[in-house]
């Protein structure tokens, strides 16, 4: 599909039952985000993953202990070429975020986790281990399958881009939050 049919695609995908229900099932925190991240796929981002910056607290089933969960607010997705540029300066300079372009590599390279970006910790009896994280470079089949997943046509001129919070447990659809500053970057640009 062309660029602009699959950002229609992708918008349309936000309100369909069967993506509401998986929401529901991976991270029913999520839902309340699911108007936000509308905008933004319309705004020409079309996302492939998100967190909203949580924290959440509880006792471990395992050992009893108390742990603390911490979210970095991210989305990735695609954006025309064109558009990518603009928007990873506006970014930088208009709000306290990060935001950065995710180029892919052949499959067989090595890419060290180590080096990944944490976007969740869990703190637990004094030590705080990294649960999830990304990367700044993808191997090929990965980059691929995601245009796929979002429809696009492979000779369209489409870059991933990778936005997460400087801040830790910020609620990315409030004022200054994640999604909230993508999507008004987003409507600058349009203007």
């Amino acid at each position: 599909m062309k660029f602009r049919d699959a950002v229609l695609e992708s918008v349309k995908k936000f309100s369909s039952p069967e993506f509401i229900q998986r929401i529901k099932e991976e991270d029913n925190t999520m839902l309340v985000h699911l108007n936000i991240l509308k905008k933004i796929n319309k705004g020409g981002y079309i996302t492939t993953e998100s967190q909203a910056g949580h924290k959440r607290k509880g006792i471990s089933d395992f050992d009893e202990k108390h742990y603390i969960i911490h979210e970095r607010a991210y989305v990735s997705g695609f954006m025309l070429e064109s558009v990518a540029a603009k928007f990873l300066k506006d970014i930088a300079v208009y709000t306290d975020k990060n935001a950065i372009f995710v180029p892919y590599c052949e499959d067989n390279v090595y890419i060290p986790g180590k080096l990944d970006i944490p976007l969740t910790i869990t703190e637990k009896g004094g030590k705080i281990d990294i649960n999830t994280h990304s990367s700044s470079t993808l191997p090929r089949y990965v980059w691929d399958s995601y245009r796929k997943e979002a429809q696009i046509n492979k000779n369209e001129k489409i870059v991933l881009i990778f936005c997460w919070d400087t801040k830790w447990n910020r609620n990315a659809s409030k004022k200054n939050g994640l999604f909230y500053d993508v999507a008004r970057i987003l409507e600058m640009i349009e203007k």
